[in-house]
């Protein structure tokens, strides 16, 4: 049972996701921009999870970018968050393009599942905003059937040092100038009060999140570095955005 200050924690995150749902998609490395990026992400998934038909949860799926492309791929797939506003923008681009995907809310640290109800459970960018990482991989590994997999793709966006904050700054005031729009729009602006809350406030190290897998007993746990997403990623992003595209980036995996 959560805790009032955990309640709070994920009522202040979930507010943040909402505001930010409208126009989430249209950043780079949110929204899918371009059929090379798409091709990409198929590439790594199936060199991880090949064939189709696969049960897959999608947990902080967000506005359901990868959760379309898994079901393009012909995966079952439920997708579950936080935010109403990013689930309502999942489900109406679902039935735009007519995918079964479903859509739900739902805590990705304690998915609302029976044991052994999935055979890939895949987060994106989530561990960093969850107050509870550790937890929620061990609860992931629960909802897995045997040799199941979980797949998280995260990253380090913010170490906390003064180039960090340069290039950031750098950035911003590029697409600014350039684009006239403001990059902060589309991103869940954390308060810092938010930030001291969760250990992993700057993005998930790789190191730890290889921990957090072993610790819950994951096996023949891998490490993708994502090299060609990012570039395709790159070929479409605006100067402002390239500047601050330089952090740890990567997919791992792990088989239960």
């Amino acid at each position: 049972m959560m805790s009032s200050s955990e309640i709070q924690i994920k009522e202040m995150v979930a507010n943040r996701w909402d505001l930010a749902s409208e126009t989430f998609d249209t950043h780079a490395g949110h929204g899918i921009q371009s059929q090379k990026e798409r091709d990409e992400w198929k590439h790594a998934f199936r060199g991880i999870f090949p064939g189709k038909g696969l049960r897959i949860l999608d947990v902080g799926c967000g506005t359901g970018e990868l959760s379309l492309l898994f079901a393009e791929m012909g995966h079952r797939v439920t997708g579950i968050d936080i935010s109403r506003k990013m689930l309502k923008t999942a489900k109406t681009k679902a039935e735009a393009c007519r995918a079964n995907v479903t859509f739900g809310e739902g805590d990705a640290e304690n998915p609302p599942f029976e044991p052994s109800s999935f055979d890939i459970v895949f987060s994106r960018h989530l561990l960093w905003t969850l107050p509870n990482p550790k937890k929620a991989v061990e609860n992931w590994g629960r909802v897995l059937r045997k040799n199941g997999k979980v797949v998280i793709v995260d990253g380090v966006w913010d170490r906390g040092t003064l180039g960090d904050r340069a290039r950031k700054n750098a950035g911003a005031l590029l697409t600014l100038i350039l684009e006239r729009k403001d990059p902060r729009k589309g991103h869940a602006g954390y308060s810092e009060e938010l930030k001291a809350r969760l250990p992993h406030a700057g993005g998930a190290p790789l190191e730890k999140v290889k921990e957090y897998l072993v610790a819950s007993g994951f096996e023949e746990v891998r490490t993708f570095d994502l090299k060609e997403v990012r570039q395709a990623q790159k070929e479409n992003m605006p100067l402002g955005e390239r500047v601050v595209r330089n952090y740890q980036y990567y997919l791992i995996c792990g088989r239960k």
